[in-house]
């Protein structure tokens, strides 16, 4: 087996971790403008110690259930 093609490269790692952040910083964001305290600090932490599923998983939240203005 070649081992080479096997390996994770540099620019694998950065574009990884950099999405990453963006999503629990971006989570974060949208969950301090729209939750209540109780609410923000659960989610918060949900976020903060499970990154990937809590800032996805309040994205889809977030996205999936926003109230539609009427004129």
């Amino acid at each position: 087996m070649n081992s080479i093609s096997q390996m994770i490269s540099p620019i694998q790692i950065f574009f990884t971790f950099g999405s990453l952040i963006t999503i629990v910083v971006l989570a974060l964001v949208i969950a301090s403008r729209n939750e209540k305290k109780s609410s923000f600090f659960i989610w918060g932490l949900l976020i903060l110690f499970l990154p990937f599923i809590g800032g996805i998983g309040y994205l889809i939240k977030h996205f999936t259930s926003r109230k539609i203005k009427t004129a």
